[in-house]
């Protein structure tokens, strides 16, 4: 290779990382000053909140910015429309309008906690909107409709430069790394199957493949939410998207359902069983790569699609003669009932693996206005949250915002307005977070070190020049330093935090103004205000946060208490994407290595959904078996018992079920006696779900035990 060729190399290496990262940081910039510069000659009353703005929605992808975007002037209007509201209510009347302010910002805080995406920011921006509009307006009522105008033009202004520049300047598409999240998370099952059936993984390593599933099923669900607002084919296949997330969510739980059951075998002492299903495993596990990869793309997943279809005869002629060899040569009742059952999972296993390669298979196609024949209907990926966390996150900026009023009346001091909006405002963007506490030391330390340097641009360099162009000669280098720290994810707090706190001190305006004591007290103010938003989250109910451990478990078991209902396929969609998303939760909470009480959260989780699935199963069986009434009757019943399990966490009622299990099994081996073919095949399929809710809920025994020999308490702030 040349030197210029070498040249050329290093140089496409530096574009695509270290260069994507100064395009980002030149990119805002250009956005912030060209907001910047329209505020001026509008003669808006705060330029730097049209500047402000670009920094907040800066992402790097022009399909996050603009839905950040969205509900970024969504949130406003709503505030501007509550804080006057509240002012037409209480006008002059401080302490009923803070009171008023303190409950809707709950309310507002409480949503974002709920939501964990874009929408939460819209949330958190109604509370605060409402904040920055009644507060300021409480010694001059009349002004406050000239406010709520300023700041939605100043939000308007700032959104327009940002959107124009995304998509004007080297746009980076959101949709392009929808397409990589769908690959990889295609990869990523069809590779996790694959180790696993071949035995190279082992049970650690499955349960974190397990919680990185978890979390990129999250992250293809926000990346197309987030492609939604742009210009492509990304809205009208979204239909298919979700089909496709389904698809592998569903055959995840079945394959990991048949795994543990393997693993149940052997360590009961049963290998034989796992022996026979080793020669099925290798004829799946061949058919599933091209190459000695799985597909690379959705218009390859078409060949893997035809070798699966090519093998399900095969395969079903295999898992028929072993089953037929299988219970020749066994007497006991057990294992052929065990052999039964995993033979009946394969076959799943074999059906759901065919539905998700051709779900990523029909992406590659073209768009059409009618669904092809034979496609999933899958409803939205729903997201679950605690609703404790939600509730005590807007406790946190209710007690926030009322300390501070109680500060502003007693001290009197003319800079707490920008005290109370910043803690209003980090109170509710981190309660989104796993660490609402590492968050808020970042964003700290940036406005902190943006304070010198701030003072060194506002007084020593702006108060000589003159004109726009040397303002911005003047600030750019330090916004600069700021937009690619934030291109770092271990520091991206830093340096937003930097950015706002240097434009917020600095102040540009028309008419520049230089009061040093001015500067000091707005300085301090922030600096209380984020350190106040600390206190809240390490005072009030600190272990109701997001990913805590403990309110995901009872948030897993609502799920499963949720699923008596007559619509399964809503019932089993919503189960499946809920408890994935606690799961996410749970991923985003770990730090480090998982200890064994997440471990053991994990595998309830897991062992949750393999019960669920096989009640819903149950349930949709018994619907069809009206000709059996006596069956029909006994799994009625027996789904009754294991919800109230579900109801009671696992702690009592178990017995109860395990016999109403036993019951429905021997009626229904009663009934396979004299049963048609097409019947037969359905009451197989009613033992392998009643064989595994039996070993499902003999595992939620054991958790059981293990949390009582932990002396795990069960208090709300456990």
């Amino acid at each position: 290779m040349s030197w210029m060729q070498r040249v050329r190399v290093m140089g496409d290496d530096w574009l695509a990382s270290e260069g994507q990262r100064w395009l980002f940081a030149i990119k805002t910039l250009i956005a912030a000053f060209l907001a910047l510069w329209i505020a001026f000659r509008l003669g808006f009353d705060s330029p730097r909140s049209a500047m402000m703005t670009v920094f907040i929605v800066a992402l790097p992808s022009s399909g996050q910015a603009l839905e950040k975007s969205i509900y970024r002037l969504a949130g406003t209007l709503v505030g501007c429309l509550v804080a006057l509201m509240i002012l037409a209510v209480f006008p002059q009347q401080p302490v009923l309008l803070f009171l008023a302010l303190a409950c809707w910002v709950a309310v507002c805080t409480s949503g974002s906690a709920l939501m964990r995406n874009a929408r939460s920011y819209g949330f958190v921006l109604a509370g605060y909107t409402a904040c920055m509009i009644a507060v300021p307006a409480i010694d001059a009522p009349l002004h406050v409709f000239d406010l709520a105008i300023s700041r939605v033009t100043e939000i308007s202004v700032g959104i327009l430069c940002a959107a124009f520049v995304n998509d004007a300047l080297f746009p980076r598409h959101q949709s392009d790394q929808l397409v990589q999240s769908v690959r990889g998370l295609y990869h990523n099952v069809i590779q996790l199957c694959h180790d696993a059936m071949q035995g190279r993984l082992d049970d650690r390593q499955m349960e974190m493949r397990h919680l990185q599933f978890a979390a990129d099923v999250a992250a293809l669900e926000s990346g197309r939410a987030a492609s939604w607002f742009e210009a492509g084919d990304v809205r009208v296949r979204s239909r298919q998207l979700h089909a496709f997330n389904s698809a592998a969510m569903v055959t995840l739980t079945t394959f990991h359902t048949l795994h543990r059951l393997m693993h149940r075998l052997r360590k009961e002492g049963h290998t034989e069983i796992a022996d026979q299903m080793q020669t099925l495993y290798a004829s799946l596990a061949d058919a599933l790569f091209i190459d000695g990869v799985p597909a690379r793309t959705a218009a390859e997943a078409g060949v893997t699609a035809g070798r699966l279809r090519e093998q399900h005869f095969l395969l079903r002629q295999q898992v028929a003669q072993a089953k037929q060899t299988f219970l020749q040569q066994t007497q006991g009742a057990e294992r052929k009932l065990a052999m039964e059952t995993a033979l009946e999972l394969f076959q799943r296993l074999q059906d759901e693996l065919l539905t998700m390669v051709n779900a990523f298979h029909a992406l590659a196609g073209r768009l059409t206005l009618t669904a092809p024949e034979g496609q999933i209907k899958a409803a939205a990926y729903s997201a679950s949250t605690p609703p404790m966390i939600a509730v005590a996150a807007g406790l946190r900026s209710a007690a926030a915002l009322l300390l501070l009023a109680l500060a502003w009346h007693a001290f009197n001091w003319p800079s707490a307005a920008g005290a109370v909006i910043i803690a209003v405002i980090f109170c509710g963007l981190a309660s989104s977070s796993p660490n609402p506490g590492g968050m808020i030391r970042q964003t700290t330390f940036g406005f902190a070190l943006a304070l010198p340097f701030a003072f060194v641009c506002a007084f020593f360099l702006l108060n000589h020049v003159e004109g726009y162009d040397m303002l911005v000669l003047a600030m750019a280098p330090f916004l600069l330093a700021g937009a690619y720290a934030s291109t770092w994810k271990s520091i991206m707090g830093i340096g937003i935090g930097f950015n706002l706190m240097f434009a917020q001190m600095v102040a540009p305006e028309n008419m520049m103004r230089f009061d040093v004591a001015s500067f000091l007290n707005d300085s301090i103010a922030q600096i209380v205000g984020l350190v106040l938003a600390a206190c809240m989250f390490a005072l009030i109910l600190p272990r109701h946060r997001q990913g805590a451990r403990v309110h995901i478990e009872r948030a897993l078991w609502r799920e499963a208490e949720r699923l008596g209902g007559r619509d399964v396929g809503m019932l089993r969609h919503r189960f499946e994407s809920r408890v994935r998303d606690l799961l996410n939760q749970l991923h985003m909470g770990l730090r480090g290595i998982a200890d064994a009480r997440t471990r053991r959260t994990l595998n309830l989780a897991i062992t949750l959904l393999e019960a669920g699935h096989a009640l819903l199963n149950l349930q949709q069986s018994a619907i069809r078996l009206t000709l059996h009434a006596d069956v029909q009757h006994a799994l009625q019943m027996c789904a009754k018992t294991v919800l109230q399990v579900f109801a009671s966490q696992g702690k009592v009622g178990q017995d109860k079920a395990l016999a109403a299990i036993g019951e429905a099994g021997r009626l229904t081996r009663q009934v396979m006696l004299s049963a048609s073919s097409a019947d037969t095949a359905l009451l197989q399929s009613v033992l392998t779900d009643l064989h595994l809710l039996h070993t499902s809920l003999a595992d939620m025994n054991d958790f059981s035990q293990v949390a009582q020999l932990s002396g795990e308490t069960d208090h709300v702030a456990a």
